[in-house]
């Protein structure tokens, strides 16, 4: 009877975590792993170096997930996909709107504390995208200043020029 009721706390326990099954080669054929930072450092690395035409599918397949079950995992699954996902699928506009909607209470740890990383990183990327962006234009006025004040010296090279010139004939005269 003891052991039982330790069996069936094991199992209550379990059931508060989502759980994801694997399939491994060799002598244990499923692990059973708890919703951990591996878990989602998983998720990530599984689309690192695919091609384009996969990456959609791959997005495709968690805007479907999400719509049918838009639960915090789901929706962080497609939050990272947008956010540090490739060229291809990345819009991070859209992850930090998805982080911001995410139940905390009805996540995990490790979900909020990799949405709050997230949120972190994109808004540290759009400052980043912003300040280059403020740098070019001022490159690019500092850039166009630099041509005139170029010019405004040839100019005044050969005005100059035009002066030592007419100088000499001055003094060719005397």
């Amino acid at each position: 009877m003891p052991r039982l009721i330790v069996l069936l706390m094991l199992v209550v326990l379990a059931a508060c975590q989502p759980v994801t099954v694997q399939h491994n080669e060799g002598s244990l054929p499923v692990v059973v792993r708890v919703d951990d930072a591996a878990y989602w450092l998983e998720e990530w690395n599984k689309t690192e170096g695919l091609p384009d035409e996969q990456l959609k599918l791959a997005l495709k397949t968690r805007e479907h997930e999400f719509a049918g079950s838009p639960s915090p995992r789901t929706r962080l699954r497609l939050a990272l996909l947008l956010a540090q996902g490739p060229a291809a699928v990345r819009d991070q506009k859209r992850a930090l709107e998805l982080l911001q909607g995410l139940d905390r209470d009805a996540a995990s740890a490790s979900a909020v504390a990799l949405a709050a990383l997230l949120t972190q990183v994109i808004r540290e990327q759009q400052w980043s995208a912003d300040r280059i962006a403020e740098l070019r234009a001022k490159v690019k006025v500092s850039e166009t200043r630099a041509a005139e004040l170029e010019q405004q010296l040839q100019e005044a090279e050969e005005q100059l020029k035009q002066l030592t010139t007419i100088e000499q004939k001055i003094q060719q005269r005397e």
